[in-house]
């Protein structure tokens, strides 16, 4: 993501003014705690390494409103970047050679359950039956799935509260994934769910992240002072791109894991897409 002259689009004089006017929209937000360290934009982080700091959706003592405001945000970025798009064609490929049975599909670390739910509109769409879980460690995020999935008639839908690396799956699915979750996890736990994941997929995984980058650090950062006014995003989403895997690392990460033959394809806006299948 270059500018002609070869400049990182980070640099160019556009991206100060977009960098000018968040940063004063920034002042008029009330953030947790009463700071906005999150408005500084660090232009100068090494992107060669990975940069693992806690996020305020992993810290415990979030208010319900803080919570809800983060989720909703998070839906929207979810919805902006097409991050089902990216999962999607797998899926309907896996549905359509099943014949009219239902594809059984798990859904780890479903969070506000976006992605799940908008497979299953997209499915409801092209007449395909699927029968989808999202398991999330937040009873929150479930609650907040299950009301979103009431409200857009998605009865196919459900979510429950599971922490897939302490706890056992009772079944198996056709097809497990996960999208925008391994960045949370350190590198070996991050193995762990890839193996249990693969354990517990009859078919297919799909994993779907973020790509760190620097054009990619920028690109969080704006995009989650545009598209929403929650402070926690604000802070997690540029957090995140600095602590993501890059396309060699997930690659290392996978074999490891002990999965053969997987493919990892890139996607915009800066993401990979790790597929696996058993067959």
């Amino acid at each position: 993501m270059r500018s002609g002259g070869g400049r990182s689009v980070c640099s160019t004089p556009g991206f100060k003014v977009i960098v000018l006017l968040v940063a004063w929209s920034d002042a008029h937000t009330a953030w947790p705690g009463g700071s906005d360290g999150a408005t500084r934009i660090d232009l100068d982080m090494n992107f060669k390494i990975r940069q693992r700091e806690p996020e305020l959706m992993d810290q415990p003592g979030l208010s319900a409103g803080e919570h809800g405001r983060a989720l909703a945000g998070l839906g929207r970025i979810n919805w902006w970047s097409r991050s089902d798009a990216i999962v999607w064609p797998a899926v309907l490929e896996s549905a359509r050679r099943r014949a009219g049975k239902p594809l059984q599909i798990l859904d780890i670390a479903s969070g506000g359950g976006d992605v799940a739910l908008s497979i299953a509109a997209r499915a409801k769409r092209a007449g395909i039956p699927v029968e989808i879980d999202g398991c999330d460690i937040s009873p929150f995020a479930i609650s907040y799935a299950t009301q979103q999935a009431a409200a857009r008639g998605l009865e196919q839908v459900r979510f429950f509260e599971c922490d897939v690396l302490t706890q056992s799956l009772d079944k198996q699915y056709d097809v497990v994934m996960c999208s925008l979750f391994l960045h949370h996890l350190d590198e070996e736990p991050a193995q762990q769910l890839l193996k249990i994941m693969a354990e517990s997929s009859r078919e297919l995984i799909l994993v779907n992240d973020l790509r760190r980058s620097r054009a990619g650090y920028c690109l969080a950062w704006t995009a989650c002072r545009l598209l929403t006014r929650s402070p926690v995003v604000h802070t997690d989403g540029p957090l995140s791109v600095a602590g993501a895997f890059t396309v060699n690392e997930i690659t290392e990460l996978a074999r490891q894991a002990g999965l053969s033959g997987f493919q990892i394809t890139r996607h915009w806006p800066q993401r990979w897409l790790l597929k696996w299948s058993r067959k």
